[in-house]
């Protein structure tokens, strides 16, 4: 079953209309600043009032004709904001597992290993760089294999050689999850790199592109 948006949402001056159907793929959302990319990631997370109907991972998550509003926390879904937002008063690991009963291990020391963040485990925020806590914060989203990742700029602190490591991991756990990974970026090459659908944006509307991309190639060869 294809996930759906049709949505619209008035938040401050900005109109926002999206309509779009997507497959559990990497979805890369470009335009210019204001243009509506972070508020339609806050609308997808339920952390804005949007009316229309969602439908993701054959959960609805938005039916406004049913006046249905799935809450954000049961939509199981993992996100990376500008701001990573870890607690400063817990180390790294413990900001990854907040509210977990039992920890898989294996899985974290994996996520840890591959997002280059082994070393930082027990470090409190205040001991991270900015890079190092939004590689921490990756990690805090995808742990819970979530149904769906949410993601604003998640390299933007990234030194370019980080950066172009933390690709073929996200694109990896993408199709190792089988879920739908929806990143904001002003960087062309994670549209180039990654995307098997460009959206932009410009003005509050969504406008989609879907293309062949480098890494889908080299996986399917």
């Amino acid at each position: 079953m294809k996930n759906r948006i049709k949505i619209k949402a008035l938040v401050g001056a900005l109109d926002l209309q999206a309509d779009v159907t997507f497959s559990d793929e990497m979805i890369i959302i470009s335009g210019e600043n204001g243009a509506g990319k972070t508020t339609l990631l806050r609308c997808l997370a339920g952390l804005e009032t949007a009316r229309g109907h969602m439908l993701v991972k054959q959960q609805l998550w938005l039916d406004s004709a049913a006046d249905f509003v799935l809450p954000t926390q049961i939509r199981h879904i993992g996100c990376v904001w500008p701001d990573a937002a870890l607690l400063p008063w817990l180390t790294a690991e413990k900001n990854i597992t907040l509210g977990i009963d039992q920890v898989d291990d294996s899985w974290l020391n994996l996520l840890a290993e591959r997002l280059e963040i082994t070393a930082l485990m027990q470090r409190k925020p205040h001991m991270l760089s900015t890079g190092e806590a939004q590689r921490v914060a990756l990690v805090r989203a995808i742990y819970r294999k979530p149904s769906a990742l949410l993601l604003d700029e998640p390299f933007s602190a990234q030194a370019p050689a980080i950066r172009q490591r933390l690709r073929a991991v996200l694109k990896a756990v993408q199709v190792e999850l089988n879920i739908p990974v929806i990143m904001v970026s002003h960087d062309r090459e994670d549209a180039e790199m990654l995307a098997d659908q460009h959206w932009r944006m410009r003005e509050g509307r969504l406008l989609t592109q879907a293309f062949e991309t480098s890494v889908n190639r080299k996986l399917q060869a």
